[in-house]
């Protein structure tokens, strides 16, 4: 480690280990989180393609692998990187040995790979889009294509909305038509595009925004065409291009054999094989989202990885009680995405007032109590989307914009929770074990009784205590009014309580006109 003449400032090495291209970018990030390039390295290896077509890496690519690894950490080194992260995405998700390839890694340089989700590499590429571009508060639809996947996303300059990752990354293509078949490769797109497409119409997005080496290549040869720029790279992060142009270049890439590709203009010999499956795409998706504005962006993956792990470096935290940095982050989501805030609260004192009655029962820790609250504040945020399906919603939202302060574990547990609040099937996240499933089994069987209690959004309930006797757990409730919604509520999601518990719901109500009621 260096000796930093600024302490307020910190430099990332940021490795993109991606199934076409590995890519570096060491970068000085500021405390506003202004990012100033130091360095870039890029190596063309197409694992992607072995992958799709072998199933695994072969020796040889292990070795590249490593060798370019290794290379990156020296630049990253002789630039004075104070931190060095690698992720990596579709071909290391997907090869059978790719376990081989990260531990080769980590035993010739250091470096722990990190294998990110679509989802995450979708998330992490907006938030660099959002960086580069001023995209306002209408939505926008980012597109990025790599060598084994898609990415879709939707979102405004406040957040990602919606993201989906396709398995229709260039080298993939490339694999699976090897021939050439345009026909056939349409026609497979089309299938494959449709209803994702269909899905994110929807939002009505103003604006397309382009990103990765693929699109950045169509686009440059697109600027060429409309206005005969002589200097493509001049070191803008986001540039308009006509929407006709694009048009215009993704139908001459298909038009031109492969061998004849490198003399159009942006179009390096290393992309003349898989271009036209990125033109295909382009094309089909400027013919489904009618837009006239799109955007070119030089900000990509490495870039979403720096702004992540410069925020999570203690130079640009805030020096402030670790529990208010969560319950401000909390507030901020509720009202980022118009939570009803007296509901949510007062489910979140409910669920709290059962969790601490049914202790002797469920005997999970204390945190736990701590995930459930936000979970129950956090659990109508996806209305924010569409009222149907909320529960779905809210879950991607919170696992798209965590609230700070949270383990990668925690935000699990609280984003499955709300995702599974309404009813039907238990979500739960991947990577959470036997013990986070008990803890999420029993928040959301709490939760669900507790947004029951409050199904008018009045605050009806006054007092409310849970008691076991024998095999009844008794819900004892004060009100001064007619609680026929939220006993309609109950009888509907108490079930699952009942099931968990082995005992059945019985509620008491007192000061409804006499002063015992059972349900």
């Amino acid at each position: 480690m260096r000796a930093r003449q600024n302490v307020s400032d910190v430099i990332v090495a940021a490795m993109d280990l991606g199934s076409n291209s590995f890519h570096l970018a060491v970068v000085k990030v500021r405390p506003d989180l202004t990012l100033e390039p130091v360095a870039k390295e890029r190596e063309m290896l197409r694992l992607g393609e072995l992958v799709y077509r072998d199933g695994c890496f072969s020796p040889e690519s292990i070795q590249a692998a490593v060798e370019t690894v290794a290379r990156f950490v020296t630049v990253g080194a002789r630039f004075g990187a104070d931190v060095m992260v690698a992720k990596a995405t579709a071909a290391f998700r997907d090869a059978e040995n790719s376990q081989e390839l990260i531990d080769a890694i980590a035993a010739s340089t250091g470096v722990h790979v990190q294998v990110i989700s679509g989802h995450e590499e979708a998330a992490l590429i907006f938030d660099a889009i959002r960086a580069a571009c001023h995209l306002g508060s209408r939505p926008v639809l980012g597109v990025d294509l790599g060598g084994g996947s898609l990415e879709l996303m939707l979102g405004d300059q406040r957040q990602l909305i919606a993201a989906r990752s396709l398995r229709l990354g260039v080298g993939r293509l490339k694999v699976k038509f090897a021939d050439n078949r345009d026909a056939q490769v349409e026609e497979y797109l089309a299938r494959e595009l449709t209803e994702p497409l269909m899905t994110l119409v929807n939002y009505s997005p103003t604006r397309v925004v382009l990103t990765s080496g693929t699109m950045n290549a169509i686009g440059r040869f697109a600027l060429s065409i409309d206005s005969n720029h002589d200097e493509l790279d001049d070191g803008l992060l986001a540039r308009a291009v006509g929407r006709t142009a694009l048009l215009e270049a993704c139908s001459k890439i298909l038009a031109t054999p492969v061998a004849q590709r490198p003399a159009l203009k942006g179009i390096d010999e290393r992309r003349a094989a898989t271009v036209g499956y990125g033109a295909a795409i382009l094309r089909l998706i400027l013919s489904r989202v009618k837009v006239d504005e799109v955007w070119l962006c030089s900000w990509a993956l490495r870039e979403g990885i720096v702004l992540h792990e410069a925020a999570s470096q203690e130079h640009f935290a805030f020096s402030v009680d670790p529990s208010e940095l969560r319950d401000g982050s909390v507030r901020e989501l509720m009202l980022r995405y118009r939570a009803d805030v007296a509901h949510a609260n007062f489910v979140a004192h409910l669920a709290g007032r059962l969790f601490d009655d049914l202790i002797a029962l469920h005997q999970l820790p204390p945190e736990a109590r701590d995930r459930l609250s936000v979970a129950a504040k956090l659990h109508d945020i996806g209305a924010f989307v569409s009222r149907d399906n909320h529960d779905r919603h809210g879950q991607y939202l919170i696992t798209a914009s965590p609230p700070r302060g949270f383990s990668r574990r925690e935000i699990a547990v609280i984003s499955s929770v709300v995702g599974s609040h309404t009813k039907g099937d238990l979500q739960r996240a991947p990577e959470l074990d036997a013990a986070d499933a008990r803890e999420i089994e029993v928040s959301t069987a709490l939760l669900r009784i507790a947004d029951a209690l409050d199904r008018s959004h009045q605050q009806l309930i006054h007092a409310l205590s849970c008691t076991v006797d024998g095999s009844r757990l008794e819900l004892a409730v004060t009100a001064d009014t007619d609680l026929g919604a939220e006993m309609y509520a109950l009888r509907r999601k108490r079930r699952l309580l009942e099931t968990l518990f082995g005992r059945s719901v019985h509620v008491t109500i007192a000061g409804v006109g006499s002063d015992r009621t059972l349900v």
